[in-house]
């Protein structure tokens, strides 16, 4: 087990479907999360969990929680959605060239992404690799664990055959590959995971792959117990046996806290307030979670 472990995490969210209580802040379809993890020393590492499609209204969001993109270290894209990613050229500008900044995503992030369901359309970020390196992005595309830093990691994708059974369910994506569609299991979909004195604080962005076999990966890899799982859940379209069945498994890996938001859908929101009561959030731009 890596022993560092930040004595504070603070997650900030900068974009969600929701907007809070908090005057001037800017809902999106988007999620974009601000991490500060705090070392025993003093030092701070910061990352850029999404950037939201919108990188105007992150940054505006930013600006009114007194967060500023020039202390970002790390960005991470969860997967290549434009609700997700498309946000990070705007942010990539404030930069300008004075910097160069690392953009961590997962193998296959730069495929073609389609929907065929209840349309065609194309889900990708509108940019291209070649425009967000031109602004300084750096890409870092990683299959298993990348540790940032002392106890901020990547955990690393999710394989079909490591998905539990109940999560393994058929998908209307599919990738554009020499001229055919193949299904796209958003298998290059990577989760943030921050450790703490309580545990990880797992941050996730859409959990494609199912955010009980994200958390069961996760906590494989790391050798420690979840302690709070954020972000969105796409349970949005999930029958209740589902729901349930994913409440059920973060229970047995020892989930102490959830925070859910974006995809998560109204109906898995209520059933994970009645399961988690005072332990359960909702996410909502403006809201601050700290460890």
């Amino acid at each position: 087990m890596d022993t560092a472990i930040p004595r504070r995490v603070e997650v900030f969210v900068l974009a969600d479907d929701y907007a809070g209580m908090t005057r001037g802040l800017l809902a999106q379809h988007g999620v974009s999360y601000l991490v500060k993890a705090t070392m025993e020393e003093g030092s701070e590492v910061t990352v850029l969990f999404d950037t939201g499609y919108n990188g105007e209204a992150v940054l505006r969001n930013m600006e009114v929680l007194g967060l500023s993109f020039d202390d970002v270290d790390y960005v991470v894209l969860s997967h290549n959605h434009y609700d997700h990613a498309n946000g990070l050229p705007a942010l990539l500008k404030t930069a300008g060239r004075k910097r160069l900044v690392p953009v961590i995503v997962g193998k296959g992030f730069f495929h073609r992404s389609v929907a065929l369901k209840p349309r065609l359309r194309v889900l990708n970020h509108e940019w291209t690799r070649e425009e967000a390196e031109a602004l300084g992005a750096r890409f870092i595309e990683v299959d298993g664990r990348l540790d940032l830093a002392p106890g901020v990691s990547i955990p690393g994708l999710i394989g079909l055959g490591e998905r539990l059974g109940f999560e393994n369910n058929s998908t209307s994506y599919y990738i554009v590959a020499n001229g055919s569609l193949v299904e796209d299991w958003v298998s290059h979909e990577v989760s943030l995971a921050v450790r703490s004195r309580k545990g990880i604080l797992l941050l996730v962005g859409c959990s494609h792959p199912g955010v009980a076999s994200i958390a069961r990966k996760a906590s494989s890899v790391l050798g420690d117990r979840i302690h709070m799982v954020m972000g969105g859940f796409h349970l949005v379209d999930a029958d209740e046996h589902r729901i349930a069945r994913t409440i059920q498994a973060l229970r047995e890996l020892g989930v102490e806290k959830v925070v859910a938001g974006h995809c998560t859908g109204l109906k898995a929101e209520a059933m994970l307030l009645q399961a988690y009561g005072s332990d359960f959030t909702r996410i909502h731009t403006g809201l601050s979670v700290s460890i």
